[in-house]
């Protein structure tokens, strides 16, 4: 054989052994850790295997929607057809879901094996044979529809969804049952992006060959989940019928989920709205979030007979911020550190949260209650060595400061503490004039806008204006149609807004949404505080890039200390206990922590006997 022939030889074998490789599938993939359920695992530890199939849930949700297709940027997609979470989808199946007593770990759905070579170039998922996956008119899902899904969400859809696909290049197929996802160089030591491109709903190819996918639709469309939509009223509510020869109903990732025949979300526009509705049995379960109504609204004959329940869900992700106050940095005068933690010092959190039965907790980190990314005391270790290369991005503070609330907070407001801001106020350039605040040399009155989500939060904001206003500082509140307060925050109109940030168990994605300098600009990104600092895009670099999980975890315990310490937002509170209210009329699987708190959607099955119990005394048929 000539050298020629030699180095032909040695290329087919090098290329023979990468494709043997490749065929190397895994029946899952865990976020920087291996999967805890085994290739033979029959069900989900925190599943009833056996439960029933039948009955139906009803459960509110708070605004409105106008559209079936999450693909475009205009619209508000209705409930139950989410991309981002495949549990929260229930007319699309995708390659692959999680399951939700893991902190990040993907299982086969449509995919029944998942590869990932040595150097992490690309992703590889086989799909599953046996049952065949299928669409609802019978139709086998094929890798053609792999193809048009990947090249919709990768080049049509809206950026909420592009965004976290952008490190794959292009979508290769190698025969009827395996394609591989190539990833650019700069991204491949990423190990979220399994997840990122598994977890997307595959779309029908050849029903969207007809219609527009980039445009809102109020047709169903073809779908190949566990449910298929059945009725809706457009903006009101939408119902959901279980699809009875279901596919995937008996795969190990589904079985003991998706038990009720019918589910059906009702649109509100008011949080009390939404309890009265509770209690009048117009919805089934709903999620308080209100103090005073979770302590007061319930004590009525139902809740005491029995056939009335409410009960705390055990949480395993962090319970991060519920709804902080921000500041919208586009301004020139939130822009100065010392008026931002001005701002901080006057929010007597203790004290509102005295007058909301301490429902909540105490926020100290952005990703408060966990043990994992919460940062405490001073940083060391790895923390330290990520913060000594921003340190001159950084306030000193980060490394000498562990941080806490304001001081003197629990009264609702301290000479002390007012004394401070108002030391602060002035050494940015504001002075009270008229018992006004304004500008030494612009003359500008120091006036803030808040823009709330709902009058529930517009109202908790009261007190602290009141506090604002003995420093000068004059303020108004508004809680516009919801459509209108989600225009009006992407848009920057607004002096303070407030929103939550409730990170998982993994949460680089929401991290780079909500804080990456880059997204400031973006017409559709989640960075509604407009929020550019170096320091901040370097950490969350180290969080994209980390190759183990202790260095995934410093690197967030970085940020959150750089975070807190330029008071960007008002921590305020956590929200460390889920409190769910509904008609006792469901079984339930016994309760463990979940990353999940909408477990009751797929997890619950119908009760017979409590349902009769329950229609018995409320009189509805």
């Amino acid at each position: 054989m000539t050298g020629r022939n030699l180095v032909w030889a040695a290329g087919i074998s090098a290329l023979f052994a990468s494709l043997v490789l490749a065929t190397e599938y895994k029946h899952g993939y865990a976020f920087l850790a291996e999967p805890s359920y085994p290739p033979d695992f029959q069900h989900l530890k925190y599943v009833n295997p056996d439960a029933p199939k039948g009955g139906l849930i009803r459960i509110p949700q708070m605004g409105n929607w106008d559209s079936f297709n999450p693909v475009p940027p205009r619209g508000r997609v209705a409930a139950g057809l989410s991309v981002g979470s495949p549990t929260d989808n229930l007319l699309l199946d995708s390659l692959v879901d999680f399951a939700a007593d893991e902190i990040s770990t993907i299982y086969g759905v449509i995919a029944d094996g998942i590869a990932i070579p040595a150097d992490k170039a690309w992703i590889g998922f086989r799909l599953r044979q046996d049952p065949t996956p299928r669409w609802h008119d019978g139709r086998p899902i094929t890798v053609e529809d792999l193809e048009f899904s990947f090249d919709v969400y990768k080049n049509q859809s809206n950026p909420s969804i592009q965004n976290p696909i952008e490190p794959f290049t292009h979508i290769e197929v190698l025969n009827d049952r395996e394609v591989r996802y190539h990833i650019i160089e700069s991204e491949r030591s990423n190990p979220l992006l399994p997840m990122r491109i598994g977890v997307l709903p595959v779309l029908p190819k050849h029903y969207w060959e007809s219609e527009e996918i980039t445009e809102t639709t109020v047709t169903p469309p073809l779908g190949s989940g566990p449910y298929r939509i059945s009725d809706f009223y457009v903006g009101q509510w939408v119902a959901f019928e279980r699809v009875e020869d279901y596919w995937g109903r008996d795969l190990p990732i589904n079985r003991g989920r998706f038990n009720f025949d019918k589910i059906k979300f009702d649109y509100f526009r008011d949080d009390q709205v939404q309890t009265e509705s509770l209690k009048g049995n117009v919805v089934d379960v709903h999620v308080e979030n209100i103090p005073r109504l979770w302590e007061t609204a319930y004590d009525f004959t139902p809740f005491h007979r029995g056939l009335f329940k409410k009960s705390y869900v055990p949480q395993m992700r962090p319970a991060g911020l519920w709804w902080p106050i921000f500041w919208n940095l586009e301004q020139p005068r939130f822009q100065d550190i010392r008026v931002r933690e001005a701002l901080w010092l006057l929010n007597d959190f203790i004290w509102l949260n005295k007058r909301n039965y301490d429902f909540y907790s105490l926020a100290t980190s952005y990703f408060h209650g966990s043990p994992m990314y919460a940062s405490q005391g001073v940083p060391e270790g790895k923390e330290l060595e990520l913060l000594e290369e921003v340190r001159h991005l950084v306030p000193s503070r980060v490394f000498t400061e562990p941080y806490g609330p304001p001081p003197n907070q629990g009264d609702g407001w301290s000479r002390d503490t007012i004394v401070r801001a108002q030391e602060l106020l002035k050494e940015a350039g504001w002075v009270v004039k008229k018992n006004k605040l304004v500008h030494s040399e612009t003359g500008e009155h120091f006036h803030i806008r808040f823009v709330a989500v709902s009058p529930a939060l517009g109202g908790s904001f009261i007190h602290y204006t009141q506090v604002l206003e003995r420093v000068g500082i004059t303020s108004s509140i508004k809680s516009p149609e919801i459509s209108n307060w989600l225009y009006r925050m992407r848009a920057g109109d607004f002096d303070g807004g407030a929103i939550w940030f409730l990170p998982d168990n993994t949460p680089t994605a929401t991290i780079d949404n909500a804080f990456n300098s880059a997204l400031v600009d973006l017409e559709y990104g989640s960075n509604w505080a407009n929020i550019e600092n170096p320091a901040l895009d370097h950490l969350i670099e180290k969080i994209k890039t980390a190759e183990d999980f202790e260095s995934y975890a410093a690197a967030i315990r970085a940020l959150d200390r750089v975070l807190l310490w330029n008071f960007y937002f008002i921590p305020g509170m956590a929200k460390e206990k889920v409190g769910i209210a509904y008609w006792n009329k469901f079984g339930q699987p016994n309760p463990v922590p979940l990353n999940r708190i909408t477990s009751h959607v797929h997890l619950w099955w119908w009760d017979e006997e409590k349902a009769k119990a329950v229609d018995d005394y409320t009189g509805r048929n």
